[in-house]
């Protein structure tokens, strides 16, 4: 474990048990048993530790709803497990996560909010897909309707888990939730939702300028950790060759990209690729 991977380790326990506000960075570096020099070589400032929390919870959800398309298990085990997961990881950290919103400074939520867009623009792109994948032509008219009703029922049982800490079985709720979807799907009824209204007021997608800028960022730090002439090394290079051109070719990004997925240091980078360049549907 890396010095930056144990201060936020140590940080996360102390918010946790003290709150933000009552935890101060001298009692995070004692706690790690470090001066606050070294503290600062790793972070800037309390803020900027508090970022580095956020972004890394989301990274990593984003980056499992990305591997789970690409999993190969039958399509409605896929959306269940999606609820099952979902269920799962919000219970375990959402109070922290909750917490670290609620105080955290207004500048330091402006610089959280494109990647919350992210987010937000990810967990819509797989619920359509796993549940286009799970009923396929049954809901071809109204999916978009069924996809609003599908993350809301699942929205509900974490806010339920969360604010009740009931001992509740996620796998029994996941099962259940499936049963709620088909009944749903065999009710047909008439859709209020197109593709286009959807788009545009669920998706939350950030400017594309944004999330290119995400993405160099992220290309500086992955090019850190591999040779030019490294597989790796030459395949960011290549992404980097080709999001320059006035029209980058989505087929070759996403390609790139999947290439990334298996290497864990850049599953986010693969991730934010394929969220800007989406492959084209044939």
């Amino acid at each position: 474990m890396t010095k930056k991977e144990i201060i936020i380790e140590k940080a996360i326990e102390l918010f946790s048990k003290n709150s933000i506000a009552n935890t101060s960075i001298q009692d995070i570096t004692d706690a790690c048993g470090i001066s606050k020099g070294a503290f600062y070589l790793s972070f800037r400032s309390k803020d900027d530790l508090l970022i580095e929390i956020i972004d890394q919870f989301i990274k990593e959800l984003t980056v499992s709803f990305e591997l789970l398309m690409n999993d190969p298990r039958p399509p409605r085990q896929k959306l269940e497990k999606f609820c099952d997961s979902t269920l799962r990881v919000f219970n375990e950290r959402f109070p922290l996560l909750e917490m670290l919103i609620t105080e955290s400074s207004k500048s330091l939520k402006t610089e959280l909010l494109e990647r919350i867009q992210i987010f937000n623009r990810s967990l819509n792109d797989i619920t359509l897909f796993l549940l286009e994948n799970t009923y396929g032509a049954k809901i071809e008219k109204n999916k978009y309707d069924l996809q609003l009703c599908f993350k809301g029922i699942v929205q509900s049982y974490i806010d339920f888990i969360i604010h009740h800490k009931n001992d509740l079985e996620f796998k029994k709720i996941s099962h259940m939730i499936m049963q709620y979807m088909d009944a749903l799907v065999e009710q047909q009824f008439e859709p209020t939702l197109d593709a286009s209204v959807f788009a545009s007021q669920f998706s939350c997608a950030p400017e594309p300028q944004a999330v290119q800028q995400i993405i160099s960022d992220e290309i500086k730090r992955c090019k850190k950790l591999y040779s030019a002439d490294h597989f790796y090394g030459q395949t960011i290079h290549a992404i980097e060759k080709e999001m320059i051109k006035d029209n980058p070719q989505l087929v070759i990004l996403n390609a790139l990209a999947t290439n990334l997925m298996s290497e864990k240091e850049l599953r986010w980078l693969a991730t934010l690729v394929r969220r800007l360049y989406p492959k084209p549907t044939t």
